[in-house]
């Protein structure tokens, strides 16, 4: 055994003290986080509350919103600083107290074998003893009671960790080996060549088809197939039907369609959606950001329908020709109109929202006949409809302020409602075969049970989105948001499986296909990331521009509208 001198036991016995008041220090310290973290909500801030009130009262307020923002962000970076300080807190622990140990045990080793000092007397030589075995003691309880605390106060926090998500990604893949059901929504079949609303399908941003390639770049060419320049801006997102590609475009007054051959970007033909009966003389005023053409297209195998934020409804067929049009109104609001269109066995459905009046209508595809209008309760919103099927129940459900409401896409009857939301309301809503989820920023995440009497199974306030849209599958429900955040929750039970932190913001909306999320960030990088319980980030690839739009998938490539092109992304 090795022996001491004097002098070393001195420096031992320092750095014994030193990391036993540190271990004690840090235990106090973790204590105190985590019962605080555990008893209040760190996003419960009076400040932001008060603010949030006073922007609630005036939604127009520009200085208001940026000062919610800007306070909701901070109150968010504190919280998760938080989180990865209890992380941290538990090993610096466990360190002090190794040392601490290890530095006893050589005291007591070395201590043994030192002669007693002249004229000490036998209680002080005690009285050091109990000192340390009592120092000793009050560490290790400290410690041990802390490591405890850490791990029953953590399970109840946000996992940053990724063990409870790879728990969550073993029993989700026991799931899979025990049930022949599939993931994504039920009897829900999405096209792997068509694409024909917002976010495809039934606007559920769910694609079909697989061999989707991962890695591309648009500065250099790599499997970019083409890129085509549109004539006017839009922030419509693109559709397909069979080998064309459909997307709008306006500047100033002069409204667009445009129709592309997807295999090769030929614009195939153009045709105009101003100069129509009623149209007004001074287009409605718009986000600057937005214009008159932020709607997406809705087509199916007969028809190409558009609508413009001028109130401009029109409709094509395959090969331009103008089948009827009308402007329904002017749909003037805060930041301009932005509700895209989608088809239900042979009807047009339209959500017109406007300072005036609020209301969903049914449109002949074939005539342009107007077959229903509902009025709608509460204020304009920007998200899009969806359809959904409850319990064999065709529905169209629209994100409101403040109602969540299904109707009866044939009749336009109301089926059911719920009060959710309040703010601006621009995220769509996500679906799966049990559950309908909206969500706006400011307000919260919910989770509903639609049908009579509806209810909210679950929510969370952690991740708002403000303009992109979340996607759900049976099991697990996306997000992306625009302060970066990217977000896995359980889809029935509200767990947070997994968060990620991007330096973008996300306006495009996530999109499952193949077995993978899609993540498009504004700067035009596309985050590829696994369709899982547990973060796996697979690629990240660029198209070099800045890109809001939500892409479309058809037949193994990828479309993204860009702020000036549109790029095929193949792999061919």
């Amino acid at each position: 055994m090795i022996k001491f001198e004097e002098k070393d036991l001195k420096i031992i016995r320092g750095i014994s003290i030193g990391s036993g008041v540190f271990t004690l220090i840090v235990a106090i310290t973790m204590l105190l986080s985590l019962i605080q973290l555990k008893a209040m909500d760190p996003l419960d801030n009076p400040a932001i509350s008060s603010i949030k009130e006073e922007y609630d009262k005036n939604p127009d307020n520009a200085l208001k919103a940026e000062q919610v923002r800007a306070l909701d962000l901070m109150a968010r970076k504190a919280y998760f600083a938080s989180r990865r300080q209890v992380e941290t807190g538990s090993y610096l622990l466990l360190a002090g107290a190794i040392i601490f140990v290890i530095c006893q045990r050589i005291i007591a080793g070395s201590e043994k074998s030192i002669p007693s000092i002249p004229g000490e007397r036998q209680y002080q030589v005690t009285q050091k003893a109990l000192y340390a075995k009592y120092l000793a003691g009050t560490v290790a309880f400290l410690t041990v009671a802390a490591i405890i605390s850490s791990f029953m106060l953590r399970s109840d926090l946000p996992d940053l960790s990724g063990k409870a998500s790879a728990r969550a990604e073993r029993k989700e893949r026991k799931k899979d080996r025990e049930s022949s059901s599939g993931s994504v929504a039920g009897d829900f079949k999405p096209d792997a060549t068509n694409y024909p609303f917002f976010r495809g399908k039934d606007g559920r941003a769910i694609a079909g088809g697989s061999g989707y390639p991962v890695e591309w770049n648009g500065e250099e060419g790599r499997n970019i197939k083409w890129k085509t320049a549109v004539p006017k801006n839009g922030k419509s997102s693109p559709v397909i039907w069979g080998d064309r590609l459909f997307v709008t475009g306006a500047e100033g007054k002069s409204c667009e369609v445009y129709c592309l051959d997807k295999n090769t970007g030929q614009i195939l033909w153009t045709a105009p959606g101003s100069g129509i009966e009623g149209e007004p003389a001074v287009p409605p005023e718009t986000d600057m950001e937005a214009g008159l053409a932020v709607s997406s297209v809705a087509t199916d195998e007969k028809s190409v329908c558009a609508i413009f934020a001028n109130g401009n409804l029109l409709c094509f067929d395959h090969d331009g020709n103008k089948k009827w049009s009308k402007n329904i109104g002017i749909p003037s609001n805060v930041y301009g109109y932005s509700c895209s269109l989608v088809i239900y066995d042979g009807l047009l459905i339209v959500q017109f929202d406007s300072n005036e009046k609020v209301s969903v209508m049914g449109f002949d595809t074939s005539t342009g006949e107007q077959k229903w209008e509902t009025l709608r309760r509460g204020r304009a919103s920007w998200a899009s409809p969806v359809i959904a099927h409850f319990n064999g129940q065709p529905q169209v459900v629209i994100n409101g302020n403040p109602e969540v409401t299904a109707f009866d896409p044939a009749t336009g009857k109301e089926l059911w409602s719920l009060e959710v939301l309040t703010g601006d309301v621009a995220p769509s809503l996500a679906v799966n075969s049990s559950m309908v989820y909206a969500v706006t920023d400011y307000a919260r995440l919910a989770a509903i049970k639609p049908g009579p009497g509806p209810s909210i199974a679950w929510e969370d306030n952690t991740f708002t989105p403000d303009v992109s849209s979340p996607v759900a599958t049976d099991k697990f429900l996306f997000l992306s948001t625009g302060n970066g955040d990217v977000v896995c929750y359980d889809s029935q039970k509200g767990d947070t499986l997994w968060t990620h932190y991007f330096m973008d913001q996300f306006y495009a909306s996530p999109v499952i296909a193949d077995e993978k999320v899609w993540f498009l960030d504004r700067s035009g990088m596309m985050h590829i990331v696994k369709e899982s319980g547990k973060y796996e980030l697979l690629a990240e690839s660029p198209i070099g521009e800045p890109a809001d739009c939500t892409p479309a998938f058809s037949d193994k490539n990828i479309y993204i509208r860009s702020r000036n092109n549109i790029f095929c992304i193949s792999e061919n």
